[in-house]
């Protein structure tokens, strides 16, 4: 900072204080002008501009030379690698063919007959009576509970073997 700001600040001088903002806002404020030089003419630009088009001119022709120079060398370059790529490609795939064939030589071997995975269902699934003896160990709480607590198999109920079971909650005569 300038020593004046202080100064500025101290005897409450508002201009003084706020005089280097000010300078520094024109300063930003013209920046293509900062050493306080004129601006060039239209003319001198206009010079300047045709100077450097006549100069890119001449950089594209020398370039547009070389590059032939160098296009045509690069072409016979790129043919012979064309070459070997195309070479490498048909190894390549000569490579996988013969891979190929011997997967399907492994495959054949190991499998060699058709194994079904999933058997045939029957016909008709047949019926069975084991005529099971089924005796709960809970005792009937109601009437509606006819089945809880003795034997449930119908053959056993009316007179079968086993027939001791058959009436807990009826009274024997």
């Amino acid at each position: 900072m300038h020593e004046h700001v202080f100064a500025a600040i101290v005897t409450n001088d508002e201009a003084k204080a706020l005089l280097p903002v000010e300078e520094f806002y024109d300063a930003l404020a013209f920046a293509d002008d900062l050493g306080r030089h004129t601006a060039t003419t239209a003319a001198e630009t206009t010079a300047a501009r045709s100077a450097a088009t006549k100069a890119a001119a001449a950089t594209t022709a020398a370039a547009a030379a070389k590059a032939t120079a160098v296009t045509t060398a690069e072409t016979s370059t790129i043919t012979a690698e064309a070459a070997a790529t195309a070479e490498a490609a048909a190894i390549t795939a000569e490579t996988t063919t013969a891979k190929a064939a011997a997967i399907t030589l492994i495959v054949e071997i190991v499998v060699a007959e058709t194994v079904a995975l999933i058997l045939a269902a029957p016909a008709a699934a047949t019926s069975i009576k084991t005529h099971a003896l089924l005796v709960t160990f809970a005792s009937p709480q109601d009437q509606s509970d006819k089945h809880v607590g003795r034997m449930t198999c119908r053959i056993h109920r009316k007179g079968g073997f086993g027939n001791h079971y058959i009436n807990f909650s009826e009274q024997r005569e």
